[in-house]
């Protein structure tokens, strides 16, 4: 892990609330990854943060589409995964994950990914974009060209 770009410093209120997303972000997607994997997941929601794309907060991105019965961009956010509450030990984790990430320190070796999936799920999409990596479960891509 490096120290990578740096989004643009949020207020107090707007920070707590970015931690709790990508908190969320990193447990629920990425929980039973190595720390590698789990570090690799917020970068993510931060590029998409910074693409023309995607909502320009990272509750925005987190929650996108979770208003409809399809199309989350998460799953978690409309599975019915944020009824459970998550281990405690497993919640420090991510949020120290989220911590790092907000304060400039990512994964590198997923660059500028935008996206990222799980190697036992094929999703539509997955045959548009550019691979980069594949940390544990997860493998890593991007739109093609750059953000």
């Amino acid at each position: 892990m490096t120290r990578g770009l740096l989004i643009a410093a949020p207020s107090p209120n707007s920070y707590a609330t970015a931690l709790k997303c990508l908190t969320q972000a990193v447990s629920d997607d990425a929980a039973q990854e190595p720390l590698q994997g789990r570090r690799a997941v917020a970068p993510v929601v931060l590029n998409r943060v910074q693409h023309p794309a995607y909502p320009k907060s990272v509750c925005g991105v987190v929650y996108q589409g979770s208003e409809r019965m399809t199309g989350c961009q998460f799953s978690f956010t409309c599975d019915g995964a944020l009824l459970r509450a998550p281990a405690a030990g497993a919640w420090r984790e991510a949020q120290e994950v989220a911590r790092a990430a907000l304060a400039g320190y990512v994964e590198t070796s997923v660059g500028t990914a935008t996206h990222y999936h799980a190697d036992y799920v094929l999703p539509k999409w997955a045959f548009q974009l550019g691979k980069i990596a594949q940390l544990g479960r997860h493998i890593f891509s991007r739109f093609p060209g750059s953000l």
